[in-house]
């Protein structure tokens, strides 16, 4: 059951691992003062990032003790957590719920606001990395085990457990190309080194296994279980009200959207809806979700700029989601709100998914095939891997290579309507043939919750 995570070193290694783990330790006291100055600044923007800066010292007061412990970087990584969390609370769990960024913080609290009430469920900022913010925070908390999600590596993190005899998994394990080559790059490789202080790897796909392998991991303790935002429950409430709102209020033509957008790919979107506009009649309406509440201001005025009519979710609908003031189909709709994601996937006939117009490797598309919509993206797609190259061998997605690509395809399949059932078609199904990941995930974890520190 429980390995010691040092047995898995050879003599050589534990003193790099030393060495390496002091100097890390040093820089992280040296750039301590400016990550404050970090917050405070971000602070002054998204207001989240000012609550509670003890927890990043490991001040966070400790309601429960034996929880499990999970740190959901952002707010990805807490979707994606959230089916394992439901079926631990299932199990009679309390959980311990930590994030490194406001937008984790707010979904956490969207996702389990009633958990929270409760107090089966404790929610705060991770302790920044530093060994004795953490020694502090697991001596406070006493976690049973921890669960880090998609490709988290922080050294203190794993270090200040083994010492606490705290067995760590990651889960949903995303180690990409990018991340393998940057660890292989930092200071002579020591960093791939910390990766064998997780007990055991939860993966998505062969690729990511092979990766997490090669950087040093014991095969025998990496398991393919899949990807956990296929098990993400649908909000039925929303895809109802997006169905009632689009029978009140019928777009009358075709519906492009465009979701986790961020700021470096938004001239060339901007190009790409303004190819349309001069390309088609009519031009097709637009809804267009930023990734970063930060760009919802900004990504609308910038449209006006240029020449669209804009509507933005918070002045022209209503908490239920009812017509409140204006055109709900102006050019574009742009939407303001976090936690509504299935509502806007709903009022959509083709969806861009964002991250993949820059370097970033693309963000989630697996929630707008769920609800099946096709889904098409720029080349960068390093970050989604798996499922991208099964969403496009079974023809559910393309990819192209510019934003020029891109503009041809949407102008010649936007307004065919059996182009557009075609392509819709090929999304039937899809979500059906993976899910089962947070189940397969609890089955492997399910010894070391009942006996944690069992050898």
């Amino acid at each position: 059951m429980y390995i010691d995570p040092m047995t898995r070193y050879s003599g050589r290694e534990r003193r790099k691992l030393r060495v390496g783990y002091v100097l890390y330790q040093l820089v992280g006291h040296l750039l301590t003062p400016i990550l404050i100055l970090v917050l405070f600044l971000r602070s002054r923007k998204e207001p989240l990032y000012g609550e509670n800066l003890g927890h990043r010292f490991g001040f966070m007061a400790a309601k429960n003790t034996g929880s499990v412990f999970v740190f959901a970087a952002s707010l990805g990584e807490t979707r994606a957590a959230t089916p394992v969390l439901r079926r631990l609370l299932d199990r009679g769990e309390t959980i311990l719920l930590t994030h490194s960024s406001a937008s984790g913080l707010a979904e956490g609290r969207r996702a389990f606001n009633t958990e929270i009430e409760a107090g089966t469920v404790v929610q705060g900022y991770v302790p920044t990395d530093l060994f004795w913010a953490l020694s502090m925070f697991y001596t406070r908390h006493k976690p049973k085990l921890g669960l880090v999600v998609e490709a988290e590596l922080w050294p203190g993190l794993l270090m200040a457990a083994r010492r606490k005899n705290i067995p760590m998994f990651q889960i949903n394990g995303n180690y990409t190309q990018r991340g393998f080559e940057r660890d292989q790059r930092l200071s002579g490789g020591f960093r791939l080194l910390f990766w064998r202080l997780y007990q055991m790897v939860l993966t998505k796909s062969k690729e990511r296994a092979e990766r997490y392998s090669a950087a040093g991991f014991p095969s025998d303790h990496i398991k393919l279980v899949g990807e956990l935002k296929f098990d993400l429950a649908i909000k039925e409430d929303q895809t109802k009200k997006a169905e009632t709102l689009l029978q009140a209020a019928p777009p009358h033509g075709p519906v492009f959207e465009i979701v986790s957008s961020v700021e470096d790919e938004e001239d060339k979107l901007i190009y790409v809806l303004k190819s349309l506009r001069g390309s088609l009649s009519p031009c097709p309406h637009v809804v267009w979700v930023p990734r970063s509440p930060q760009r919802f201001e900004a990504v609308a005025d910038r449209l006006r700029q240029e020449g669209f009519t804009v509507a933005q979710r918070s002045a022209c609908l209503d908490d239920d989601f009812q017509i409140k003031d204006g055109d709900l189909w102006p050019d574009v709709l742009v939407g303001d709100s976090i936690g509504e994601m299935d509502f806007y996937y709903s009022l959509a006939d083709i969806v861009f998914v964002g991250g993949t117009l820059n370097a970033s490797g693309g963000h989630n598309i697996i929630e707008p095939l769920a609800l099946q919509k096709p889904v098409v993206t720029g080349a960068s797609i390093h970050g989604i891997l798996y499922p991208a190259i099964e969403a496009m061998d079974a023809g559910a997605m393309q990819k192209f290579d510019s934003e020029k690509e891109l503009a041809l395809f949407l102008a010649k399949t936007l307004n065919n309507v059996e182009k557009m059932k075609e392509f819709r078609d090929k999304t039937l199904g899809f979500n059906s043939q993976h899910i089962g990941a947070a189940d397969r995930s609890i089955e492997e974890i399910a010894l070391y919750l009942d006996n944690p520190n069992e050898p």
